[in-house]
């Protein structure tokens, strides 16, 4: 617990508490109105809310009731100076933690945030153990059931205690990115930064770049020096996603970084050292690889000092209502509290789909179903067609067209009406480096 949000439109009273309490190590968020303070719920969720109940754009009470539809997870303290037995059984009714009557001392606030601090602790402990005794492990958005995940991810907690380079392999979207963040979380590492380079985005030139940094006049365009990403881990830890698609020449530099601990800028003559962990991932059978001559056979013994490969969702069955609840609970508080689950036959259409795109694309299902519903539950008529099974990709002719002719039309329709990979992988939905190996595989480059 580290937000809280104070919500009053006295000015003192405000800077008062913030100061206070940000001296206690809490980050504060104010907000003067109802309207600024629901804005800032549904974009931070604080832990905790501090709510006044005199507003000068709507009750508290209203405010209150909205927000345990849009963040339930808060705890919610009404203040006021109008203290009434029913404003108070009102309160608790809509979901309040608890009512502070004004005047009150900044002490009587910390010491109220100290009982919801135990309180949470406490219901996240009750939590974990129904969680242990359904054979539910939850890291975070990693959540599963399979025995097999969760004595991988008993192999990556221990791994994280060691400064060891980290290789996950597997299929895409199945988390390999979610799993370095739990590792660098988990490891000694975890107060430094965390960054990520994409290896499919950027040619070999400008990789070289991002990763290890250049010198102003390295290259045209280099106007003025760069820090690489190597140099901004400093003390935390590199994540390279999609590790194969990586140029020789990069490869053989960071293939010395790791013997070192030291790489050159381009353009420089002077070496640095930087104190950096890699996490390496890539969906490619990396020992096939490296016999077919495109990746560096001592580069991958360098990376695999651990190598954890995450199995595909089609294979963790057991995992996919699990997933589907944790992100229908995710964006139905985003869309404000519906819908509030799924239907009997979504969820049988849930499980016998394969999921070729993994958990990513059960995310993107999940976020559909959360839009286009209707009504409390998510139905299969909610869900996208090819997960469905319905016809829905004929032609203006009405001829009845491939998945794949229909995915590559709508892809290159959207690369024709955006500027980069990234927009266009935002607009579709799906993450830059999918979108690289979808255009090379429909030769849309």
């Amino acid at each position: 617990m580290s937000k809280v949000l104070i919500v009053d439109d006295d000015k003192n009273i405000l800077t008062t508490l913030a100061v206070y309490l940000e001296d206690l190590g809490w980050e504060v968020l104010t907000a003067e109105t109802g309207g600024q303070a629901l804005e800032l719920v549904g974009r931070h969720h604080p832990s905790v809310v501090l709510l006044d109940l005199k507003l000068p754009d709507q009750s508290g009470l209203e405010v209150l009731e909205k927000i345990k539809a849009t963040w339930a997870k808060s705890y919610v303290v009404i203040i006021t100076a109008y203290a009434t037995i029913d404003t108070a059984v009102s309160a608790v009714k809509l979901g309040a933690f608890d009512y502070l009557p004004k005047p009150f001392t900044p002490a009587q606030v910390e010491h109220l945030l100290s009982m919801i601090q135990k309180v949470d602790s406490l219901e996240s402990e009750v939590e974990s153990l129904k969680d242990r005794l359904k054979g539910i492990e939850r890291q975070g958005d990693f959540v599963t059931r399979s025995k097999k995940v969760r004595a991988l991810l008993k192999m990556a907690r221990q791994a994280a205690d060691s400064d060891a380079s980290i290789l996950l392999a597997g299929e895409s979207g199945t988390g390999k990115g979610v799993l370095a963040g739990l590792i660098h979380g988990w490891s000694p590492r975890a107060q430094g930064p965390l960054v990520q380079v994409d290896c499919t985005v950027l040619q070999e030139s400008l990789l070289e770049s991002d990763l290890f940094g250049h010198r102003r006049g390295a290259f045209t365009g280099a106007v003025e020096n760069k820090i690489g990403k190597l140099a901004q881990a400093d003390g935390g830890t590199v994540f390279l996603d999609e590790v194969t698609e990586m140029s020789g020449a990069v490869q053989a530099k960071l293939l010395h970084f790791l013997q070192s601990r030291e790489f050159t800028p381009v353009g420089d003559t002077t070496p640095q050292q930087v104190d950096a962990r890699i996490i390496a991932a890539t969906n490619r059978n990396l020992e096939q690889a490296v016999s077919e001559g495109v990746f560096r056979e001592d580069l991958f013994y360098r990376l695999n000092v651990v190598e954890i490969t995450l199995p595909p969702l089609r294979e963790r069955p057991g995992d996919i209502e699990l997933l589907a609840e944790l992100y229908r609970k995710r964006f139905s508080r985003e869309k404000g509290g519906a819908p509030k689950g799924f239907s009997k036959d979504a969820l049988t259409t849930l499980l016998a789909y394969p999921w070729p795109g993994n958990v990513r694309e059960m995310i993107n299902a999940v976020q559909r179903g959360c839009i286009v519903s209707q009504g409390e539950l998510i139905t299969p008529q909610d869900l996208p067609p090819n997960i469905t099974g319905s016809r829905g990709s004929e032609g203006g002719d009405g001829v009845l067209r491939s998945l794949e002719a229909v995915e590559r039309e709508h892809i290159q329709k959207v690369l024709a009406h955006t500027h980069t990979i990234e927009e266009a992988a935002q607009v579709l939905a799906i993450d830059p480096a999918t979108l690289w190996r979808k255009r090379k595989k429909y030769r849309l480059d």
